[in-house]
Order: C-alpha cells, then structure tokens, then sequence
C-alpha cells in the first residue's frame, strides 16, 4: 500500500522583512557616515566616531586604493581620535622643526606626544638666563612661531614651568618653585598678550623639579629638565558632550 505524502510545509512569506531589516541598517550607518564627514566640526566629528565605534567593532580599510592598513584606531567606520591626535603632531613637529632648522636651534624644541596631549617642551636656556624669568632678546621670535601654531588650534593649552635639582640661589626666588612659577607666567602673558591666544584657553603650572625628563646627575640631564612646556590638551569625552549639549534659549 503506498503512502500518504506528507503535505509540504506552509511557505514563510516573511522572510523578506530579515533582508529588509538588514538593509535598512546599513543604510542608516552610510548616511550617518556621510553625514560625519561633511561636518568640519572635528569635535562633533570626535564624537560621532566613538559612538559608531562602540556600535559597530569591524574595521574599514584607509589610505589609497589597494591598501590593506587599519584605522590607527583600531576600528570603527570614522577616522579615528589616534589618527587625528598623529596629523596634529605630524604637523607641529613640522612647523617648529623647520623653524628651528632655519634658526640654527636644532635641538631646543623638542615635541612629546602621550594620550591626552601634545607637548611643545622649549629649552630654558632658549628663553632665559640663567635664574631669570626675563624673556631673552631673541626668545619672542620663539614663542611667537609657537603661537602661530597654536593659534590654528582650538584646545586647552596648560603652559608649565620646570628646573632641575640645583637650588635657586638670588634675592628674586626663594626656591625653584617661584623660579618655574615665575617662568610659566613669563611664557603665559607672552602667548595671551602678543601671540594672540584667548585668556579663556590656557593656564599655568609650576613644578620645580618634580618631573624631570632625566636624571639630574649630569650637566646634559639638567639642561633637559630646565624647560618650559607648552601642553596642547585633547578634548575629554566629557568636554565632548557639553560641546554637542544643546544651548538652553533663555
């Protein structure tokens, strides 16, 4: 006796909402790309790259056609803060190097890069005499050529004072602590009152002898300790947010 067919499985006539779904997803994410790269904000451009980021973790080829590198940061559909925060420093080690080439100072600026910053470290000998927090002749064209650089920036700028270990011996300074608060100020005024920085950007610090890039034990170690840094802060998520906040209208 033959058997029965079973009787074939109702056809699914939504499945085409999987397909759809998929579809409207990618969409979304291409046009809020595009819309991230048309906006020259690049704190709002930040901004737009973590979230993305923290949503989707793959990774898009850049560069010229053929290239097989990642995103410096790792991933994510937007260029990344590292990369940003590398053509920031690829730039200021460029201008002030070339500078200092022309000016015959190689070696007196020197530019230090970490994860929250970009340093401008300036020799103090560069600046000033020894003991002094007197701007040297000369010491302005400096700082005016860091200026220039900084004026094309919109970060918090902290400018710092240091020494070395040698204590400060004349009636101006009791210590090296009003020696570098006193230089920091110098450097400070200089960059609000002729370079053309808003008030609203910077602030000052002073750390005698606290962090020293070298060992004080040699003339070569102290004369990199005497310094004067300029500090280029990066945005924190936080300083992010409130610039994307909406404004209350009173």
């Amino acid at each position: 006796m033959a058997r029965k067919q079973e009787a074939a499985a109702p056809e699914n006539h939504e499945r085409w909402i999987v397909s759809y779904a998929d579809m409207v997803t990618l969409l979304w994410a291409l046009f809020v790309v595009l819309y991230a790269l048309s906006d020259s904000n690049p704190r709002k451009m930040l901004l737009v790259q973590q979230s993305i980021d923290q949503a989707f973790d793959i990774g898009v080829l850049s560069g010229s056609a053929g290239s097989a590198s990642l995103i410096a940061s790792g991933g994510g559909l937007t260029p990344g803060i590292t990369q940003i925060q590398s053509k920031n420093l690829s730039d200021i080690s460029k201008t002030l190097g070339d500078f200092a080439k022309a000016k015959g100072i190689d070696g007196k600026i020197q530019i230090r890069q970490d994860a929250e910053s970009i340093t401008i470290s300036l020799a103090d000998n560069l600046l000033f005499s020894s003991a002094s927090a007197d701007l040297k002749p000369g010491s302005q064209e400096v700082l005016a050529a860091v200026a220039e650089v900084l004026s094309g920036l919109p970060n918090q700028l902290q400018i710092e004072g240091h020494t070395d270990t040698v204590p400060v011996n004349n009636i101006d300074f009791a210590t090296n602590w009003e020696l570098s608060a006193a230089r920091a100020a110098t450097v400070l005024r200089f960059l609000t009152e002729a370079g053309g920085i808003g008030l609203k950007r910077v602030h000052g610090a002073y750390f005698a002898e606290t962090r020293p890039l070298a060992a004080n034990d040699t003339a070569e170690g102290r004369a990199l300790n005497r310094r004067a840094d300029i500090v280029i802060l990066y945005p924190t998520q936080e300083e992010l947010e409130r610039a994307l906040a909406p404004v209350e209208k009173k």
